[in-house]
């Protein structure tokens, strides 16, 4: 095994003790029911990362060959198994999280919920336009894998111009949010744009850096799971914060007025 192997292998550990522990901290502080999808997540990012960090210790043990590398053709099974649960739960999670910024505004969140699935498509439409980059490297090893990886990106790069759409509307209108979704959103979008950038590197580059970039993400993910760790608790659900800088109680007022007249005429609509 080499070094950036071993070094890999621990970052993986604390991150497998991250997700762990922020699963236990939303579950103490009763977050879990707010957060469903997010917690199942991290159960299965938990689980995920178990079963693939066992399956090459599993080889090693099996053929008696403890330098056995990382990587081997069951990994990339068991991993080519479970990557498109996971993009399911990205989605899941992001429209989770949609439906806690407009859980105030019932009409628009009911007609977001066809924007919504309109804009993803549309997103993943624009993503997968660019996704010949991702699949021009013909010095690619595995293209199956290739495959996967572009499709996790563009997945990804849709879910950031989502999050990006979410982000737009909070800076405009001054609704009052829970400090915990603020931070929650912040921190979900600056790990897809992450996560992006270096499966977009990952896919022009080729496997030889395939190691460094899984070494970046797993430190992202963990830089991520602080944050959420340390500003994700009981308290930030009463705490009510703005993205968008006050500029004028009358001003606020009436954005506040249009977004409920929107919202009033929506849920009319919807009872006829």
């Amino acid at each position: 095994m080499s070094r950036l192997e071993l070094a890999l292998e621990c970052v993986w550990w604390l991150t497998i003790a991250g997700h762990l522990f922020l699963f236990w901290r939303l579950r103490l502080e009763g977050l879990h029911r707010s957060y469903r999808y997010f917690s199942a997540y991290l159960l299965f990012r938990v689980l995920r990362s178990l079963v693939l960090i066992g399956v090459p210790w599993g080889e090693r043990l099996l053929q008696g060959k403890p330098n056995t590398p990382f990587a081997t053709n069951a990994y990339a099974l068991v991993w080519m198994l479970t990557e498109p649960v996971m993009w399911v739960f990205w989605v899941l999670v992001v429209l989770e999280l949609y439906s806690l910024v407009l859980q105030n505004y019932k009409g628009i969140a009911s007609l977001g919920r066809w924007v919504l699935l309109t804009g993803l498509a549309i997103g993943v439409a624009i993503s997968f336009l660019t996704l010949q980059a991702d699949l021009s490297n013909v010095g690619e090893q595995v293209p199956t894998i290739r495959l996967f990886l572009a499709m996790g990106r563009g997945v990804a790069s849709s879910l950031v111009i989502f999050l990006l759409v979410i982000s737009c509307f909070l800076a405009w209108y001054p609704v009052p949010l829970s400090r915990n979704v603020v931070v929650h959103c912040i921190v979900y979008a600056g790990y897809f744009l992450s996560l992006t950038m270096a499966l977009l590197l990952r896919n022009l580059v080729g496997n030889s850096v395939t190691q460094a970039v899984s070494m970046v993400g797993t430190c992202t993910s963990l830089v991520c799971l602080v944050v959420w760790i340390c500003l994700l608790n009981g308290a930030g659900e009463r705490v009510k914060v703005r993205l968008r800088p006050h500029w004028g109680e009358d001003r606020e007022e009436e954005l506040v007025g249009h977004l409920e007249a929107i919202n009033s005429t929506l849920l009319r609509a919807a009872r006829k």
